[in-house]
């Protein structure tokens, strides 16, 4: 047993003391107004590349998994791909039993049953929203980026047409841990060139027209980190924290855009090293901000409520599984749907070590009542230095507003900058035109001279020897004339073809070079993205 049964007691009062709000919440769970829409999830973990330079990474099936956990405690209808290693499919026997590879072949069948399904709900009047979460890997390449597949690469295309419009979806939202994955929604890929695939730029334009949002990954270094203190990745691991439920700010039983962007730049903000400082790039579909709403779980709820909250806390299930992180204020009250599975959760506080036992029951379970007894010890990996550092600074909705308007505020310039940038390609493109006229009008000046040149040489080899005083001025004239007008035309062409290589040759930056900006925040963690000229 993981621990004396001496606090079987103990457990029961603090359900006893949580059953009035129980009840309370049972009736308030359901959201008034119109019905909640059915939810989908389909969940991609790729550890392996089909690339052989890559190295495989560790943790993108227990991501996977994870994630498999979350959605399905969420009442969704999840479906998920990936290669389970064998302490992967012990962990998560549920997982096992249902994982698919993350294959070419496969994701069409699963695209298609969801889509299936969708078209059902559809029929019988439901509305639906689909999850679509990838963990892996991220490769950059001068045509693009590419998320990979074990045997295939996922393109733009692939993703946007092939997965989430062929599911068809009432609304969708795409959550990508992977590397230099914010290019994923900018429009020009390495070296400032002009993407011939669609798809990623589509998704840009997607949120904007309100059809799907998304939270993309990345750090100053582009990489996405995996730590064996999570075992996931870093980014996945605070996403699914703040999904949840400790991203609620505001205690409204709903997750927005803006509270998990803020909870992840939160959750990062004290790492000082910034290679290892997830970013966030999060962008709502432009029809509502709502990610998650998790206001019909409320009846199974793990409440932290008072200044027991003002603290780092992980919750672990029996085996070990870092399911969560969270570090409240204190103020405002934590509300966690509470993960699926067997046996009892463990809530430790990182100060001290101090360990909470928290029961599985089908009802709110008010964990500051629970006693709370010396954590077992713990292993530091190689980058506990810096990871340790996730969560140590508390989370609230005063972050939420702090990360909104400097969001905005990077919004606001990055738009100004791409106004600026089309002003000079316009520019650019006018001087372009009119180089290329200029030297046009030089070749033809030049042609006219050369014709005027070669027209007086035959005029004067055309002299005959009897010619008269007065036909030998008036041809000589006319030699004049024409050798003027050649010399005038030389320099007319002379002058358009400077004129021309001038503007086309003027020393001059590329507008479209991509230059990764990551803007700080009063903690330094929001990314954006500018094509400096």
């Amino acid at each position: 047993m993981k621990r004396r049964l001496a606090h079987v007691a103990a457990l029961v009062v603090a359900l006893s003391a949580s059953s009035a709000a129980f009840r309370a919440t049972a009736h308030a769970a359901t959201p008034g107004g119109e019905p909640p829409p059915a939810l989908f999830a389909l969940i991609i973990g790729v550890n392996a590349s089909p690339a052989p330079d890559v190295a495989p990474l560790q943790y993108a099936d227990d991501d996977a998994a994870r994630y498999l956990d979350l959605f399905r405690a969420l009442g969704a209808r999840a479906t998920v791909l990936s290669r389970l290693d064998v302490n992967t499919r012990r962990l998560h026997p549920q997982a096992a039993a249902e994982a698919v590879l993350p294959r070419r072949a496969e994701l069409t069948q699963a695209v298609d049953a969801l889509a299936r399904d969708i078209a059902q709900a559809r029929a019988r009047g439901v509305r639906s929203t689909l999850y679509v979460v990838y963990a892996g890997h991220g490769e950059v390449e001068e045509t693009g980026w590419y998320l990979t597949l074990e045997d295939a690469r996922l393109s733009g295309a692939d993703l946007m047409a092939g997965v989430v419009e062929r599911a068809g979806a009432d609304q969708s939202h795409v959550i990508i841990d992977a590397c230099h994955a914010y290019l994923l929604a900018l429009p020009r890929g390495p070296g400032g060139t002009r993407r011939p695939l669609k798809g990623f730029v589509e998704l840009e334009a997607a949120s904007r027209a309100g059809r799907i949002g998304f939270l993309l990954s990345s750090s100053v270094s582009g990489e996405s980190h995996e730590w064996a203190g999570f075992e996931a990745g870093v980014f996945s691991h605070e996403i699914r924290s703040g999904l949840y439920g400790a991203a609620d700010a505001n205690g409204d039983g709903q997750v927005t855009y803006a509270e998990i962007g803020a909870f992840v730049a939160r959750a990062n903000e004290a790492i000082a090293n910034e290679r290892f400082r997830p970013q966030v790039l999060a962008r709502a579909p432009r029809d509502g901000d709502l990610l998650l709403d998790l206001r019909s779980r409320g009846d199974r709820q793990l409440r932290l409520d008072g200044p027991a909250g003002d603290a780092h806390y992980l919750l672990e299930d029996a085996q070990g599984v870092r399911l969560l992180d969270f570090h409240g204020t204190g103020t405002t009250p934590v509300h966690l749907v509470r993960p699926p599975g067997e046996g009892p959760l463990y809530l430790r506080r990182v100060a001290d070590g101090l360990e909470r036992t928290v029961p599985r029951v089908d009802a709110i379970v008010q964990m500051e009542t629970l006693p709370a007894v010396a954590a077992r010890s713990q292993a530091r990996g190689a980058a506990h230095h810096a990871f340790s550092q996730i969560f140590t600074l508390a989370f609230d909705d005063g972050a939420v507003t702090t990360w909104t308007a400097h969001a905005a505020d990077v919004r606001s310039r990055l738009d100004a900058e791409e106004t600026t940038r089309d002003a000079a390609r316009a520019s650019a493109r006018r001087r372009r035109i009119v180089g290329v006229t200029a030297l046009g009008v030089g070749a033809a000046a030049a042609i006219a001279a050369t014709a005027f040149e070669l027209s007086a040489h035959a005029l004067h080899n055309d002299a005959p020897r009897g010619e008269s005083h007065a036909e030998a001025v008036a041809r000589n004239a006319q030699i004049d004339s024409r050798n003027h007008a050649a010399l005038g035309m030389a320099i007319g062409a002379a002058g358009a073809a400077a004129t021309g290589a001038l503007l086309l040759l003027w020393p001059r930056a590329n507008p479209d070079a991509p230059v990764l900006e990551v803007a700080s925040s009063p903690g330094g963690t929001q990314i954006g993205a500018r094509w400096q000229f």
